[in-house]
């Protein structure tokens, strides 16, 4: 078989989802490496680097554009297509959007086998091109850890009567996901119950935290009292992290809730009631809950 006999082959077995094809085309002692992989793996490994590279993608097709080299180094131009409809990681639901990214293939050869192929592509604009996003920040500056966060809001706009404060750690990714499984359902049973209005929750180094606000304690202990529970229990029977803290907080005092003006740019108590600007009388948007995400904000200024 020649070098682009083979090419031909190692598209055809990632586009045929067939990882045991991709590595029957790399020599014994030959690797592979990408961007996802972080180190170089062999070709008894491609089986599950190809699945787990592809599996997002059940539509997923390579297609080639270019080839340029000899016997010993080529270099494939493709372009990967296909639509996310399966989540990458637990808790990060499919985008439904449609891929289209470019990269390359470098194939170093030797007895008409690889003894190399590294693949390149900007995983960046991979992301981006899904809806999801990219955030470049330090992990650690000084004092200060760095994560990600994410917050829900219910339609409950009355002020919270508790506050609850948690935290749990998680020792790697690995665990960090297996975290997210269990909130992401627990999310679902709060937005459930209707004492509740909303949350923020988030990571940042090893330590995941979670501010929720209710109407009352009686309903947070409601929506608790399901998926919660089993999450509870995995910490209690598993080695599911190191540690976790819970809390539940009485608000001191409520301060008022304003909201700006998208004619004027007037700040206008709303707190009880949006009504009209009290400068322009232009109509003002709906009243944010106390606690947890709202709709993009927008501005006719």
């Amino acid at each position: 078989m020649n070098p682009l006999e083979s090419i031909e082959k190692w598209f055809a077995a990632w586009n045929a989802h067939d990882g045991g094809a991709a590595g029957a085309l790399i020599s014994e002692a030959g690797t592979y490496e990408d961007p996802t992989t972080g180190i170089s793996v062999r070709s008894f490994d491609m089986a599950t680097v190809v699945e787990a590279a592809l599996k997002p993608f059940p539509d997923a097709k390579f297609e080639i554009i270019s080839r340029t080299g000899d016997d010993k180094r080529l270099c494939v131009e493709w372009i990967w297509h296909g639509t996310n409809s399966i989540s990458f990681v637990p808790g990060v639901e499919p985008t439904g959007k449609t891929l289209h990214l470019r990269g390359v293939d470098v194939f170093e050869i030797a007895e008409r086998t690889f003894t190399k192929v590294t693949r390149h592509f900007d995983r960046r604009m991979m992301a981006e091109q899904l809806g999801l996003q990219v955030l470049v920040e330090p992990r650690v500056q000084g004092r200060a850890v760095f994560g990600y966060s994410m917050s829900a809001s219910s339609d409950n706009r009355n002020a919270p009567g508790i506050i609850a404060l948690t935290w749990i750690r998680g020792r790697d990714d690995s665990e960090k996901d297996r975290i997210r499984f269990h909130s992401r359902k627990i999310i679902g049973d709060f937005l459930a119950e209707p004492g509740f209005i909303g949350v923020v929750t988030g990571f940042a180094g090893d330590r995941g935290f979670t501010v929720t606000a209710w109407e009352t304690e009686s309903a947070l202990y409601r929506a608790l009292d399901k998926q919660h529970a089993h999450a509870k229990q995995d910490f209690r029977t598993s080695d599911l992290s190191p540690g976790v803290w819970t809390s539940v907080w009485k608000p001191h005092h409520l301060n008022r809730v304003w909201t700006r003006c998208t004619v004027c740019g007037l700040p206008n108590d709303v707190t009880h009631d949006e009504g009209q600007c009290g400068k322009c009388g232009a109509g003002l948007p709906p009243r944010p809950s106390y606690w947890g995400g709202q709709p993009p904000c927008t501005s006719n200024r």
